[in-house]
């Protein structure tokens, strides 16, 4: 090698050294620039979020007492939202991690959905003030290489990686984020609200009342621990004993009553005929009382809970399958 080639071959490593060493610090610094360009906001001081998207109806929620509230956008009335999906929203939108620049180019919004169609969230501190807002655009998802090999038709197909684009409004540059936040821009009101009926603790429930129509009611009890011969946390009715695993999976539904949607527009006034009534006793003496009616459609039940001011909606086939079954079905035939 000559003295000129082995020149040559010094400045081309060391170019490529120093291109190495740019490239990797740029890296490792450019996420967090992006992070605070993105969302830099303290969630501490966040007292309202809003959620725009253009094709369906806004939401808001706010801060209250202890807890967050939801409401519609005329804002005529108020619901309490899942503290649990708000706080999963806190979480997430200040710390998104950006993957790389997808575009810089304005004209390019439509491609990526950061335009008009995007969803905007705005976080709002004392007296509404905005904090920070981010534009959440389409997300697709990015199969991972096959590497040349024919895959196998048995073998299961490997999932692939979500990438979210997003901007913020007063920036052109669109990041692509490798998470998918579908789950916290696609929710309607109803979605953000909390569907906890009442949560009970299921070693206080001591008796079940089941009134059903056409003389089929029957009532189950917790065996008296003066029962030797009754097992641990048994139940029983009429004498006999009960199955562990219908009576488990029936107070475990009870216990931690959730609705699966609320019946918009309805009060208990405008409720007809009751079809079942399912009442609790508890250790104190307190009780607690669901009433089901069907509903035209016949997908659902419409019910109402003592305590609980709104009507709620419980999936009839889930109900029919775990809790609403003719005694014979919770009898231990072992």
């Amino acid at each position: 090698m000559t003295n000129a080639t082995q020149t040559l071959a010094v400045i081309f490593a060391g170019t490529l050294a120093l291109a190495l060493a740019t490239s990797w610090s740029w890296s490792t610094t450019s996420s967090a620039a992006f992070q605070q360009e993105l969302l830099g906001v303290d969630t501490s001081a966040v007292q309202a979020i809003e959620i725009e998207r253009s094709d369906r109806s806004p939401v808001r929620l706010e801060r209250s007492g202890g807890g967050w509230s939801v409401a519609p956008p005329d804002t005529s009335v108020t619901y309490p939202a899942n503290a649990q999906s708000v706080n999963q929203l806190l979480g997430t939108l200040p710390s998104l991690q950006v993957g790389a620049v997808a575009t810089r180019q304005p004209d390019k919004h439509p491609q990526y959905g950061v335009d008009s169609t995007g969803t905007t969230i705005t976080m709002l501190g004392d007296g509404d003030q905005e904090l920070g807002q981010l534009i959440v655009g389409r997300t697709r998802i990015r199969r991972p290489e096959s590497g040349g090999q024919r895959r196998n038709p048995m073998q299961r197909r490997r999932r692939g990686t979500p990438i979210t684009y997003v901007r913020t409004p007063d920036h052109p540059d669109v990041y692509s984020i490798e998470q998918s936040l579908r789950s916290l821009t696609s929710r309607s009101v109803e979605g953000w609200r909390d569907k906890t009926v009442w949560a009970l603790d299921r070693s206080q429930i001591q008796r079940i009342d089941f009134r059903y129509p056409a003389d089929s009611s029957f009532t189950m009890e917790r065996a008296t621990r003066s029962d030797t011969s009754a097992a641990p946390d048994a139940w029983v009715s009429a004498g006999d004993t009960l199955s562990r695993g219908e009576t488990s999976s029936l107070l475990r539904t009870l216990a931690s009553l959730r609705a699966d949607g609320f019946a918009e527009n309805m009060t208990k006034e405008d409720l007809g005929e009751v079809s079942y009534t399912i009442g609790i006793e508890l250790a104190d003496g307190s009780r607690r009382t669901v009433q089901l009616r069907s509903d035209p459609a016949g997908r659902n039940y419409v019910a109402t809970a003592s305590g609980y001011p709104y009507v709620v909606e419980f999936r009839r086939q889930s109900w029919d399958r775990s809790v609403l079954q003719g005694r014979s079905a919770f009898l231990d035939n072992e």
